[in-house]
């Protein structure tokens, strides 16, 4: 029988210190022990892997998305020109190596020869220059912002090509590595295309140069994915360059949390990365489970659309901010597993504004009502809620369910009726969600965003964003200036003060309830090997993840 271990990985982005780690530094991530057993032999080919999620992918089109869901299997299908490393370090990816001139505005890269995609086409710099044209001109595409900066895409010749920048892009290595850069097959895409389909909608319809090949997609229930056994260009992030150890990936969508607790406990499945944080003290000590403690970027929110009628008034978005007592929320919602956020950055986050801490609402339910009031929601009816000419002070709140909604949504519901606003909860399918908020039918949106940099307020407050991922309709001269100056400045003093002002501007205007900062814990079943979890996205590219045999 394999024994149970604590595992606990401890990971960071960029200089930061590490949270779960006692030491400091890049964040270079703490080896963990396997679980006991007889695993000499190493890595052995061959198994399945099942992977539990609560949430069905939104698409395959790596340009069309913003979604984790979709994320996670786009590191599996797709490679990217450079990678990041476990300590979020740039590393070779499909290309072997780059040169960046002096004044920043040119990049060479030089691919990895005989590559192939599953289709069986080699890769040419001919498609890295197709999937960047189509990125930057891609009508509705939520990240095409990422690379505004790039002017022009030459081939110089089969295995060589070259990006020139209209101006300095600080992060541009950073934005090569996500899962939007993901390199197409030209003719395969335009063929697609040609049929009149939607790319990276089904196994037809999607072809990268990843370890694993899209096999079957059941809307709503599983995808599965089989191993590339021609992949061989594996980044040098991971001891095994390829083929994969594992011969398939099963990816099952069980949207409710005890439903897939059991069937992890079961063995019907072998990891999920969504723990519903009330069951983390309990499964660590299940003999048979492996639990990974690992800290990211991440920020949990409630935003504002702030041309709703309500909340155009920035008294009602700060008296809603003074009335969430964020410290219950991480006990009663999160078990602990979190902390309370001040502001749109985690601390750790190069670019996090100290000030914040100065300028956050705190929990302050008397203030929460004076502004209310000044607000001219003064009146009560019978049941306490406030009213204005007869109105009642009524907000939609929309959500898609998580690991912790069901205690956080009525919590924050009866929070704020504490104060006299009258909160209507909405719970809606992911796929459902995200169209409901492109089209502004929300109110106030419950959202988790995870992150690399801080170019992640460029995301979500530039102006050009709207209507998604800037689902607040935020639109502000400065915030755009000094976004733009953050992304196009070679002075880090200069790029860290605009990151500065940005958080105060946030903060000011009330465009979120910053709620909290996850600490992040997975599980894995005995017969997985031990795992080294990335920071980016949890299993990444799966390629030293294994089945002990």
């Amino acid at each position: 029988m394999l024994r149970r271990r604590r595992a606990v990985l401890a990971l960071v982005a960029m200089a930061v210190i590490l949270v779960f780690a006692a030491c400091g530094g890049q964040g270079a991530p703490t080896d963990v022990s396997g679980p006991a057993g007889d695993t000499a032999a190493g890595p052995q080919p061959g198994g399945e892997l099942i992977f539990g999620r609560n949430e069905e992918t939104e698409t395959l089109d790596p340009q069309a998305t913003t979604t984790v869901s979709s994320a996670e299997v786009d590191y599996l299908i797709y490679d990217t020109l450079v990678t990041r490393d476990f300590d979020m370090s740039i590393k070779p990816g499909l290309a072997e190596d780059w040169n960046v001139s002096d004044d920043g505005l040119v990049y060479t890269f030089h691919l990895k020869p005989d590559v192939k995609f599953h289709s069986g086409k080699p890769l040419t710099a001919q498609d890295v220059k197709f999937t960047f044209e189509r990125w930057k001109n891609k009508e509705g595409s939520p990240t095409r912002y990422q690379i505004d900066a790039v002017s022009e895409i030459q081939v110089v010749d089969e295995h060589t090509v070259r990006f020139i920048l209209s101006e300095p892009y600080a992060i541009f290595l950073d934005v090569l590595t996500g899962y939007a850069a993901s390199i197409l097959n030209e003719e395969f895409v335009t063929e697609v295309e040609s049929r009149g389909q939607d790319y990276g909608t089904s196994p037809e319809t999607v072809d990268g140069t990843g370890p694993f090949i899209l096999k079957e997609w059941i809307r709503q229930d599983h995808m599965t994915l089989v191993r590339n056994d021609a992949y061989t260009w594996g980044p040098p992030i991971y001891e095994n360059r390829g083929p994969a150890y594992l011969e398939r990936v099963t990816l099952r969508v069980i949207p409710e949390d005890a439903t897939r607790i059991a069937e992890l406990e079961a063995g019907s499945i072998d990891f999920t990365p969504t723990l519903p944080p009330v069951e983390v003290s309990r499964l660590e000590n299940v003999s048979d489970l492996n639990l990974y403690r690992y800290t990211d970027l991440n920020t949990q929110f409630i935003g504002f659309r702030l041309s709703a009628p309500i909340l155009s008034d920035i008294r009602v978005r700060r008296a809603i901010n003074h009335a969430i007592n964020k410290e219950e929320v991480v006990e009663a919602a999160y078990y602990g597993l979190a902390e309370p956020a001040s502001g749109p950055l985690a601390p750790n986050t190069w670019g996090w504004w100290p000030g914040v801490e100065d300028i956050q609402y705190r929990y302050d339910p008397e203030k929460a009502k004076q502004l209310l009031e000044e607000a001219g929601w003064s009146q009560m009816d019978a049941r306490g809620i406030r009213q204005k000419d007869g109105q009642p002070l009524k907000i939609l709140l929309m959500y898609s369910k998580g690991p912790t909604t069901d205690v956080l949504m009525p919590l924050i519901q009866e929070q704020l009726r504490q104060v006299g606003i009258d909160v209507t909860l909405r719970e809606m399918e992911w796929t459902a969600y995200l169209a409901a908020l492109r089209a502004g039918e929300h109110e106030m949106m419950l959202m988790g965003v995870r992150y690399t940099n801080a170019d992640i307020l460029y995301f979500y407050f530039h102006s050009k964003q709207r209507p998604a991922p800037n689902r607040f309709a935020w639109a502000d001269p400065e915030t755009d200036r000094l976004l733009e100056m953050s992304r196009t400045s070679t002075n880090d003093e200069e790029r860290l003060k605009a990151y500065h002002d940005v958080q105060r501007i946030v903060v000011e205007n009330a465009i979120w309830v910053p709620l909290v900062h996850e600490k992040r814990v997975v599980a894995a079943g005995p017969a997985v090997g031990p795992l080294k979890i990335h920071p980016a996205n949890v299993l990444y590219k799966m390629l030293d993840v294994y089945k002990v045999r």
